[in-house]
Formats: structure tokens, sequence, C-alpha cells
């Protein structure tokens, strides 16, 4: 005869022995505590006996198998028999993905998770970009403030601070991270400022045949009326050319007028009282 033995505290079955026939009556068999003769019943799988109330029941064993956390998705396991993955906060599902938590037995993507990864991304690229324009601008900020740039330095400058500026714009923008539009890098110096160039180039070109070599005549008073005017007028127009390269807009330049065509004083006409003089 078989008897069974379980935990004294949960009723977990233990082991199974045969009996020993009690030496008082040879007709009885000796059942210790918490044993019992009740046959164990047929286990179907993942489950394990317990003797509760009188009678064998079978709960859940999920001892040996590989489980996931609810809560971080990695891997555990239950140690003792009697309880379900879910009354642990375990589940038999692998997560499939760190953008994924547990939600009414089952896994999801998680909105707000994936939207701090997508802020997290895109706050890596934007402190790459600005590192990037910080280098191209390294150290020049003094020699910008006092004029020592070249022109072409002076508009990288600019262009690489306009580009941070962008920058912080796509960042506070509505949408963001979810849209970003990052600004593009600077167009080169030659591209952006060729066109402006050749027009100053042409302009002062057409200055300077009002100007050159006539300096000196000029300041001997030896140049016409309106060749006078027309040093004076167009040597400004000349300084006008120049200042507006230096300007902060510069390529988007704003021209300034060309100097007005000389006009001769008018000559009084002869009246009657000096024809009648004549």
């Amino acid at each position: 005869m078989l008897i069974h033995q379980y935990d004294a505290e949960t009723g977990q079955y233990i082991s199974s022995h045969l009996a020993d026939v009690d030496p008082k009556n040879p007709n009885r068999w000796l059942v210790p505590a918490f044993s019992t003769l009740d046959p164990l019943p047929e286990r179907t799988p993942r489950t394990w006996p317990f003797y509760r109330n009188g009678a064998w029941t079978l709960l859940p064993d999920h001892r040996g198998q590989v489980l996931y956390r609810q809560d971080t998705g990695e891997p555990a396991e239950i140690l003792a028999a009697g309880t379900t993955p879910e009354a642990q906060g375990l589940t038999e599902i692998p997560r499939p993905s760190p953008e994924h938590v547990w939600r009414d037995s089952g896994w999801v993507i998680d909105p707000a998770l994936v939207a701090q990864r997508a802020r997290e991304a895109a706050m890596v690229e934007f402190e790459s970009r600005m590192a990037r324009a910080r280098q191209m601008n390294a150290g020049k900020a003094d020699a910008y403030a006092a004029g020592l740039l070249s022109m072409e330095e002076v508009y990288y400058f600019r262009a690489w601070s306009a580009y941070q500026l962008d920058l912080v714009r796509a960042i506070q923008s509505d949408g963001f991270p979810d849209t970003v539009h990052w600004p593009d890098d600077p167009v080169p110096f030659e591209v952006a400022c060729e066109p402006a160039l050749a027009e100053f180039e042409a302009r002062m070109a057409k200055a300077k045949s009002f100007i050159d070599g006539k300096a000196d005549a000029y300041a001997a008073g030896e140049l016409s009326d309106e060749e006078q005017y027309n040093y004076r007028a167009w040597s400004a127009y000349a300084d006008r050319l120049t200042h507006t390269l230096n300007r902060e807009t510069f390529p988007n330049v704003v021209w300034p007028k060309e100097p007005a065509p000389y006009v001769a004083p008018s000559v009084p006409s002869a009246t009657a009282d000096d024809e009648g003089v004549a």
C-alpha cells in the first residue's frame, strides 16, 4: 500500500512510499502525520497535487519554465508550485522590444516610451549638429567683432551662427520630435556670393569709369563742372557700394541707387532792356 506525504503548511505533495504494517494490528497500515492513503490524481501538464480539505487537488506548477517579468520583460522563474505566472507578475510571452509594456494581459507599444525614445534620438542628432556648428565658429567671435575676418570668413561665421539658431528653432517647433526639419548646411561661399560679387564688380567698374585717374585734377580744380559733379557723385556711390558688401545681410544686398545724370545749370536768357541797350 502506498502512502503519500504532503507539506504540513501548504499541502503540496512531497513523496510516496510503501506503508508500514501496524505492529499492533497486522490488518492495518501505519499512516504518519501529513500523509494519506488517498490515491494521487492523474496529473495534467504544468500541475502538481496538493492535499487540501481532505482531498487531492491539482494546482498550477510552472517550476522550471522560462517566464518574463511583466514590469521589465526580464527573464524570471517560479520556484514553488501552486501559483500562476499572472499572480507573480510574470508571463510566458517574451517582451517583443524595449518599447513594449504589459497592458491588459499582453505586450503593447508604449506611446510615452516611443515618444521618449524619439525625443532622445532627436536630441542626440541636435547635439551632434550643434557641436559641429560651434566647431566651425570656434575662436572667431572676437575676430568677427573686431572686424578682422575676411569677407568669406564673415560669411561662414554668420551662416553657421544662423544655422545654430535654426537648430534651436527646430527643436522648439510644434510637432517635435515626431516631425523635425533640420536646417541645411550653409551654402558654399562661392555659390551664395558669386552673383552679388559679380554685380558689385560690374557696378564698381562703372563707378571707376568716372573717377579713376581724376583725383589730382579734381583736387587742382582742373575738371569741368560736369566732371567735378560726376567725380563727387560716383566717388560717394563707390563708398556706398563697398559699405553694402560689409553689411550684415550680405549676400542679400540692397544696391544703392546710381547718381543722377549731370544737368548743366540753365543760362539766363537775354531781356528786352538788354536788347534796347544793344
